[in-house]
């Protein structure tokens, strides 16, 4: 399966798309999205994983939590998704956040 295929794959997937939203306004953990979406933990875990190899969603941070185990967090890595298909073939265009966005968000943490 190529990108553009497997991009599209992703984002007709219900689930998927609901995770794309819970993390676009602020870092969830995969337990946190299981919990908000009340889906079992392994398929949050592995709707997140190809969301990220995607680079749909990205890992922000990785806390670790007194018992001494990781817990990451996940954030909305784009803006738009555009497929398209032309002559057979699918295409993809990912406009991804731009890094002044990225260092505005982070001021407004800060100043929060």
């Amino acid at each position: 399966m190529d990108d553009a295929s497997e991009i599209f794959a992703a984002i007709s997937d219900e689930q998927s798309r609901e995770i794309i939203k819970l993390v676009t306004n602020t870092e969830l953990t995969i337990q946190q999205i299981s919990s908000m979406l009340d889906i079992p933990l392994s398929t949050a875990y592995r709707k997140t994983r190809k969301l990220e190899e995607l680079e749909i969603i990205k890992k922000t941070k990785v806390i670790r939590t007194l018992e001494g185990l990781d817990e990451s967090y996940y954030k909305n890595w784009i803006n738009e998704i555009v497929v398209t298909y032309r002559d057979g073939e699918l295409s993809f265009k990912l406009e991804r956040i731009k890094m002044e966005d990225k260092i505005v968000r982070l001021w407004q943490k800060f100043s929060e």
